[in-house]
């Protein structure tokens, strides 16, 4: 069968696969591996059928013919020769051009593109170094307002000297607070305060030096140590530093609980401007509600003077005061606030150990709750050993 593949009937099979529309035209020019591309396998299998029966016989003898008059090589791609063959070669030859077209176009895209891309990328990478810059020049601001934040709260040796049992869990969402603590003593009576500011990161820190010097004003200048007047007082300074008993669109101002504790006679004393007071004796939590008011936006004429409170404690007995950052930080299973409850419990299940234990479980119990969750607020708690 081999021998039947002769030049003359490479020439046959030209003619036969072209009416199949499998051009052959070129096969002549080729080596015989590059049947393999234009489906050899048919190919044997039809040599085989023309050699073996008389109808295939006498088809490659129909064809033989024609073959005489096949087209070469140069006729198809100058467009001579048979019409039906050339327009197939032309079409082709058309697609050629237009993919080769296609390629350029997008090619010179890409290099558009590319070089559009890499100039941006310039712009971005200078506009991301001058923002970096100046963020960094931000940080290293606040980082020293920290400092200075840091500088106005109580020492620790002076809160050693005055309150032997206690702790105090301060921390703050961003690098500076809204919340602070203040303490202060007289004689025998200890002054102590837990200061929620309106906001928290920079204006919050800038209202809690404002807070800051009202207090210390109204006590350690005016000598007011009753905490009802202290927060009367605290009041009248903050409208008058921010300009708002002018007509001014200020009406921030702070929460907080303040109490004057007398170690001599286990007496407390207690006002709150919407933050209340926890008191733990034998097991049992009582709770002195605050009066519906901020500190630096009451209107005199709408809301009643805060109410002072007296409470007489036993050796043993804790008392607390907080903001509200604690109980409003979301986490746990179901992703929800720790909630005011759940802050009395655990307050209730850590009173009988010493106050360093308490409050390193309260830390323990927060960073538990919180879990990957960001913090929402700054966190304030003071607990206090009668």
């Amino acid at each position: 069968m081999l021998e039947f593949i002769t030049a003359k009937n490479f020439s046959i099979i030209k003619t036969i696969f072209y009416r199949d529309k499998i051009v052959l035209s070129l096969i002549t020019q080729y080596s015989i591996m590059k049947l393999f591309k234009y489906k050899i396998f048919t190919l044997f299998l039809f040599l085989i059928f023309a050699s073996t029966t008389n109808y295939g016989q006498s088809f490659l003898s129909d064809s033989t013919a024609a073959a005489q008059h096949h087209h070469t090589p140069w006729e198809i791609l100058s467009g001579e020769g048979d019409e039906e063959l050339v327009c197939y070669k032309q079409a082709h030859r058309n697609m050629y051009f237009v993919v080769t077209g296609l390629i350029i176009i997008i090619a010179l895209i890409a290099i558009k593109l590319l070089r559009t891309n890499r100039k941006n990328n310039k712009i971005l990478k200078a506009q991301k170094e001058i923002i970096e810059e100046k963020n960094k020049d931000i940080t290293d601001s606040i980082n020293y307002a920290k400092r200075l934040q840091t500088a106005i709260l109580p020492p620790k040796d002076l809160v050693n000297s005055i309150l032997p049992e206690y702790f105090i869990i301060y921390q703050p969402k961003d690098i500076v607070s809204g919340d602070f603590y203040w303490v202060s003593h007289h004689d025998s009576k200890i002054m102590i305060a837990a200061v929620d500011c309106t906001g928290h990161g920079v204006p919050g820190a800038l209202l809690s030096i404002v807070g800051h010097n009202a207090i210390n004003q109204t006590v350690n200048e005016l000598g007011i140590l009753q905490p009802s007047k202290v927060l009367d007082s605290m009041n009248t300074h903050i409208k008058k530093t921010l300009h708002q008993d002018k007509g001014s669109d200020i009406r921030d101002g702070m929460d907080m609980a303040l109490c004057t504790f007398d170690k001599t006679t286990n007496t407390l004393e207690y006002s709150g401007a919407n933050n209340p007071l926890y008191v733990i004796s034998d097991g049992k939590l009582t709770i002195t509600k605050a009066s519906k008011l901020t500190v630096g936006s009451m209107e005199e004429e709408k809301v009643e003077p805060p109410i002072n409170h007296s409470i007489q404690l036993k050796k043993g007995d804790c008392f607390y005061i907080f903001t509200d950052g604690f109980a409003d930080q979301f986490g746990g299973k179901d992703n929800k606030k720790f909630k005011t409850s759940r802050f009395q419990d655990l307050l209730i299940s850590v009173n009988a150990l010493p106050m360093l234990e308490q409050q390193n479980t309260i830390q323990k119990a927060f960073k538990e709750w919180i879990g990957k969750n960001e913090q929402v607020d700054d966190i304030l708690v003071i607990g206090i050993r009668a």
